[in-house]
């Protein structure tokens, strides 16, 4: 790019980048604006948690409604409750809990004094302040107190017990849960001030723990004690209406009762004692108000009281209605106070929305402007860059069209190297197999020389090398475009070794060299394509010994990496070693080294490939003239494949056929145009087409002795001598000279007049894309180059048997459902079978009904007719016509029809000629049969 050029585009990029940091900063502080305007006002300052002892008497949950009151006005406080449900440990629990909640100040009213002092005496001393209401602790460690005085309110009761019974008689009293401050201290007032009047004195004492039903049931428990009293004193009113049920229930309504509490509302002491149920109540304010107050000022650090002592008086008949009158009024009052408290809240929430929403806007417009100003500058500057721009843009442009070109050229190449690659095979593969099928015919021969035999012996060897080698590099190009799949199982390791090991015992035993195994590993099986490393360790060993001196020495030994867990091969010899220089390209593909100048370079790259299909790697340790070590890393089990690579079921292991020596090309040519015969004596009639005349002449050798074999060398060939020669079997190569043998198996298979001649296809495509659409194409074998003599032999007997069995299910054929149900034949062959039984069946008793008017019905050929049904029902049509007319007759004469009609009904020309015809196909005459069916049917 010129000079001036790449200056304009560094000036846009750096012009741009500056835009975008200042766009980023601006933006930035947008966010910072709208965050700092958005942020919540009302964030919780303090956290108070309160722990109640029980909360669901009518008491306490009065004392919680006045503290969520009280918090109303005090929005930046958070408020924790916990109930403990009158357990002790539970309330211990809980208080521990919030104190990993990292509260403030902990409310606590203590379900019992003593097993609850530790536990606040231990907040109160991680100085964490402590407000103890209702109830207090033993110990007396906390900042405040809020509550009545218990023992004053005990006082209060028995001064009025002593003026309404006029200080003189018998009380009984129920006493709260057992350790509970006020309980406690409620029976200590109590008890003091009727130690000052002797003529009055507690005659039964129940234990109520609080609660109505527990009070009734201590009370039904004692009644008799309780009747016998002339006052009862319950410690709050829901265990004086606990006991009052009871006196209800014995008949007994008229001992007074007295409780503590004077709660307001429905169900509640107060509505009692208006009614007469109660006979008064000492009230106990709840306090839940003054507990937040209290707690509030503590921590505001404000001045505050350590003892609340909160107000009581005595609440009877004379005063309770205008109690109940002024606790009506408050909780009027308290609604409304609660209402217009969420509309406080309602209108902060929208106050604080909008001024978001105004702080966003007016920013918004700011930036705007902002905005716009830098965008007339950029603008600006974008409109003389844009003229640089295009320029580049085309020179740009330009670079792309020649790198596409490029790509396309790229493209042809691999594609030229595939089709290199699949040519190399076809043209290697045949001679490959004219050489070893014939070498393996001759050495069966039984009256060679032991010279002779040695050297067809050497001729098979080399000839299997260049078949590995032409193998290794098919196989390169077929990994390269993963075409090959890894077929992993499990491979016992000292079996494989060794029996690797066995295949170069000879060539150890004639250069004298040492060939050992060592195992050092306890592993026992390693998951490996079996085949594929079968390769991979032949090919190190054979390099070995290409570089190992006579007497030298070569071993394998297997161990284990401790670190990664990898199963180690190691090739290890004292040959003349790799050069330094060497060992950086050993891997690659097509490499040779200077001391290998007539190698083909491909060996290791291919084990280099297939080591890394089993996710491994192979290294190399080498030093001139001291020896080399090749090591395979391979993981051991089988986490580390996936489930295409794990083999399923049994492989067949790959057989190389032995073929023929080259033939004379004009011996080659003597069999070609030989015909096909009905009438030999040979089992059946295979045509082959076949391009290559060696391998035809080969061919003609191996079948000729048992077939009718007809050649074809092209696509064009072919299709007449299928059409003229009708054979048993098609034997086809797939690369022929002027088309495809997949062209010529669907034009067989889609031809409805030959489509279940058998097609066996016989190439030297070996690759799993060839098969499938062979497969596809309905061929019914696919065999490779070079083949196995016996393996093709036993392909072409089993496919013409097969059709000859299909041949005699159809001979016998009975009714034309039998045919089309025919489980042996194609599609076509039943449609063909199913036209010529309508066309004979509905002119069976047409007398001019002939082969040449089936054959015109059908649009076929005379020919092709007689060919097509002697092929598929081994009859001709004159047969098969005869055969159906005389199964039609068999029905008319169970039918109950003379002999006169039926012969004109099955279109035979006189009675006397279809007895004949009836009497020679069934061995019985027409009137003998009809005797033997009546018989039958009785």
């Amino acid at each position: 790019m010129p000079q001036k050029s790449q200056n304009n585009v560094y000036c846009l990029i750096k012009s741009r980048r500056g835009m975008f940091k200042f766009s980023a900063i601006c933006w930035l502080i947008v966010l910072l604006l709208i965050s700092s305007c958005g942020q919540r006002q009302d964030q919780s300052k303090f956290v108070i948690a309160f722990s109640q002892c029980v909360g669901d008497d009518a008491w306490r949950k009065t004392m919680f409604d006045e503290m969520k009151r009280a918090l109303s006005f005090y929005p930046d406080i958070e408020f924790v409750y916990r109930d403990a449900q009158g357990n002790n440990q539970n309330q211990i629990q809980q208080i521990r809990e919030l104190l990993h909640e990292n509260i403030d100040l902990l409310i606590v009213s203590p379900n019992e004094a003593e097993p609850l002092t530790p536990i606040v005496d231990s907040v109160f001393q991680m100085n964490i302040p402590v407000v103890v209401t209702d109830r207090k602790t033993s110990s007396g460690l906390y900042n405040a107190y809020v509550g009545a005085d218990n023992t004053s309110i005990g006082r209060l009761a028995a001064q009025y017990t002593a003026q309404v019974l006029q200080n003189k008689g018998h009380i009984g009293i129920v006493t709260g849960l057992k350790g509970s401050s006020a309980s406690i201290e409620r029976e200590k007032g109590f008890r003091e001030y009727l130690a000052s009047t002797p003529l009055m004195h507690i005659s039964i004492q129940l234990q109520g723990d609080w609660e109505k039903q527990r009070a009734y049931l201590q009370a039904k428990k004692h009644l008799d004690a309780l009747l016998a009293t002339d006052i009862i004193l319950a410690f709050n009113d829901q265990m004086a209406l606990g006991v009052k049920q009871a006196l209800r229930e014995s008949g007994s309504d008229e001992i007074p009762i007295i409780g503590v509490d004077a709660l307001p509302g429905p169900g509640n002491g107060l509505e009692h004692i208006t009614e007469g149920t109660l006979f008064a109540s000492m009230l106990y304010p709840t306090g839940g108000t003054e507990a937040i107050r209290t707690a509030v000022a503590i921590l505001e650090k404000n001045p505050y009281k350590r003892e609340n002592i909160l107000g009581t008086l005595v609440i009877d008949n004379e005063n309770a209605g205008l109690m109940a009158l002024q606790s009506d009024k408050i909780q009027e009052q308290q609604k409304d106070i609660d209402k217009r408290q969420e509309l406080i809240v309602e209108q902060n929430r929208i106050y604080r929305s909008q001024k978001t929403t105004l702080n966003i806007v007016v920013a918004s417009l700011v930036l705007a402007v902002v905005f716009g100003g830098i965008s007339i500058i950029v603008i600006k500057s974008n409109w003389e860059k844009n003229k640089h721009l295009e320029v580049q843009n085309k020179e740009i442009l330009s670079q792309q069209q020649r790198i596409m070109e490029m790509n396309l050229r790229i493209q042809e190449a691999s594609e030229a190297k595939t089709n290199f690659f699949t040519n190399v095979s076809h043209e290697f593969k045949t001679p490959l197999t004219l050489i070893l099928a014939p070498l393996e015919e001759l050495e069966k021969e039984t009256q060679l020389s032991r010279e002779a035999s040695e050297q067809l012996t050497r001729i098979r060897r080399n000839a299997k090398k260049l078949q590995h080698l032409v193998s290794n590099l098919i196989d390169i190009h077929r990994i390269d475009k993963a075409t090959i799949k890894l077929q992993a199982s499990p491979v016992q390791i000292d079996p494989f070794i060794q029996q690797t090991l066995a295949n170069f015992k000879p060539l150890s035993q004639q250069q004298r060299i040492s060939l050992s195994y060592t195992n050092k590993t306890i592993i026992k099986e390693i998951w490996i394509d079996e085949y594929l490393m079968e390769q991979v360790l032949s090919n190190l060993l054979s390099n070995a010994f290409k570089f190992t001196s006579i007497g030298g020495k070569i071993s394998i030994v297997v161990d284990e990496d401790s670190l990664t867990g990898q199963l180690n091969i190691h090739v290890v010899d004292n040959g003349v070693g790799i050069p330094s220089s060497a060992i950086e390209h050993i891997f690659d593909a097509f490499y040779q080294g200077v001391q290998s100048p007539l190698g083909s370079g491909i060996g290791l790259a291919y084990v280099k490939e297939i080591v890394a299909l089993h996710h491994g790697q192979i290294t190399v340790d080498s030093k001139q003239d001291m020896g080399s070590s090749f090591t395979l890393s391979l993981p051991t089990g089988r986490a580390h494949l996936c489930d295409e690579e794990i083999k399923m079921g049994s492989e067949p292991v790959a057989t190389y056929q032995p073929n023929k020596e080259d033939a004379a090309d004009s011996t080659a040519e003597l069999f070609d145009e030989k015909a096909a015969s009905f009438h030999s004596s040979k089992s059946a009639n295979i045509l082959i087409i076949e391009d290559d005349s060696d391998v035809r002449h080969f061919l003609n050798t191996i079948l000729d002795k048992e077939y009718n074999v007809l050649f074809a060398k092209n696509y064009a060939d072919a299709l007449t001598k299928i059409e003229r020669s009708y054979p048993d079997l098609i034997i086809s190569d797939i690369m022929l000279p002027d088309g495809s043998g997949f062209e010529l198996l669907k034009q067989v298979k889609n031809n409805p007049h030959t489509a279940q001649i058998p097609v066996l296809l016989l190439s030297a495509l070996d690759t799993d894309e060839a098969k499938v659409e062979g497969m596809e194409l309905m061929a019914d074998a696919y065999l490779t180059k070079p083949f196995h003599v016996a393996h093709l032999k036993a392909v072409i007997a089993n496919l013409i048997l097969s059709r000859k069995h299909l041949k005699e299910r159809y001979t016998s054929v009975i009714t034309s459902t039998d045919i089309v149900s025919g489980s042996g034949y194609t599609e076509q062959d039943k449609r063909f079978l199913q036209h010529l039984t309508t066309v004979v069946e509905s002119r069976l008793g047409d007398q001019r009904l002939n082969v040449e008017e089936i054959a015109s019905e059908l649009n076929m050929s005379r020919v092709q007719l007689y060919r097509k049904t002697k092929n598929l029902l081994n009859c001709s049509v004159n047969d098969y016509l005869l055969q159906r007319r005389l199964q039609r007759a068999k029905h008319l004469i169970v039918e109950g029809l003379n002999i006169n009609e039926i012969a004109d009904k099955i279109g035979f020309s006189s009675p006397a000629y279809f007895t004949a015809a009836f009497k020679k196909q069934f061995g019985i005459t027409p009137t003998a049969f009809k005797k033997t069916a009546i018989k039958r049917s009785f």
